[in-house]
């Protein structure tokens, strides 16, 4: 990425029901998130690639409000690496969903 990303950082987390009955809150891996114009400044990738990589399940699109989607920068960085270290990688996903019968729209990794 070009320059460090300043998107806020999020700790997800999952509620577990005690056999007293209490509730213990576990948070998760802190993980950053941030608005698709900076996600498309930071890794390059334009927003409708981004958009169709989401929709594929090859990355992870959130919306914290109606028609406003974030991505995780950390994410794409990822699949950028991958795809860069693995020249198949794209055949592999195509492959797949021919084999399956699906259009690489609906197509998931595995």
């Amino acid at each position: 990425m070009s320059e460090t990303p300043k998107a806020p950082w999020f700790i997800p987390s999952r509620i577990v029901q005690l056999a007293d009955g209490s509730t213990l809150i576990k948070p998760g891996k802190a993980v950053q998130r941030a608005r698709v114009s900076d996600v498309v400044r930071w890794t390059g990738v334009h927003r409708k690639t981004l958009s169709a990589l989401a929709d594929c399940g090859l990355i992870r699109r959130c919306y914290p409000s109606p028609n406003m989607p974030h991505y995780y920068p950390g994410e794409v960085e990822e699949l950028l690496r991958r795809t860069e270290d693995d020249p198949e990688f794209w055949n592999e996903v195509r492959t797949k969903a021919f084999l399956r019968g699906q259009r690489l729209k609906d197509a998931k990794p595995t």
